[in-house]
């Protein structure tokens, strides 16, 4: 039987900090690990690692909260309000161009000019593989970060609302270190915009709903960027075979 203390609620959300970090560790050691390892295997373990490992640790966090009797209500399910939705998609796309300008901030501060708009992707080409991954790792993110984190933070350990949506803004955050130091305050300020979606809202679909929307602008923007890259590489190999 589970301790009625929060320190069970507590070590549920350590745990969760970072999921996506369970891949450099089994990734340390071996062939993979090795200076010029295989990069299309490299973008595999991106594409399919980084979903596997939230789904994992998503379904291990909230198969324990709901042994332990501390499953927040904010994982119920509850409808929106029908106007939210489209409100949460316009956010949710939004919210690529506010991370563009948080990854521009470096670059002006350097004098370095304002720079292109692009696309990071860890998991190779932008095909249907690499939209089931960001769509799957989205919707595991909502519920453990938005439905479990705040939920708990809110409802169990009864902290202001406020206090609840920058904690889970953070450990979100904190996740994203996989792609860089970069990526942590970028994801800083969508994880706040998708925390406050559900508390105004009452609605775990409403940020859910926003963060699709949000992977989907990019999942687009990397089809147009591959599309874009492929003349030109086929340009560069002509030119190459020419001289």
């Amino acid at each position: 039987m589970w301790s009625p203390t929060r320190s069970l609620e507590l070590l549920v959300l350590a745990a969760t900090v970072a999921p996506a970090e369970l891949i450099r560790v089994t990734t340390a050691f071996g062939p993979a690990a090795k200076a010029g390892a295989d990069r299309i295997r490299a973008a595999r373990r991106g594409l399919v690692g980084v979903p596997a490992a939230y789904l994992v640790v998503t379904a291990a966090a909230l198969a324990v909260a709901a042994d332990g009797g501390f499953l927040p209500d904010a994982l119920s399910g509850r409808p929106p309000a029908v106007l939210w939705l489209p409100a949460a998609a316009v956010a949710g796309a939004a919210l690529v161009g506010a991370e563009f300008a948080v990854g521009a901030v470096p670059r002006l501060a350097a004098g370095a000019g304002l720079p292109r708009l692009a696309v990071h992707r860890a998991g190779g080409a932008a095909g249907g593989g690499y939209a089931v991954s960001v769509l799957a790792t989205a919707a595991a993110e909502e519920l453990l970060y938005r439905g479990l984190w705040i939920g708990v933070l809110h409802e169990r350990l009864h902290l202001p609302a406020g206090v609840a949506v920058a904690a889970a803004a953070v450990a979100y955050a904190v996740g994203h270190l996989f792609f860089g130091g970069l990526a942590v305050a970028q994801k800083t300020l969508s994880g706040a915009v998708f925390g406050l979606l559900m508390v105004v809202s009452g609605s775990l679909a409403v940020p859910l709903v926003a963060h699709l929307a949000q992977n989907g602008t990019v999942l687009a923007l990397a089809v147009r960027q591959e599309r874009e890259r492929r003349p030109r590489a086929r340009t560069a190999a002509g030119r190459g075979a020419a001289g």
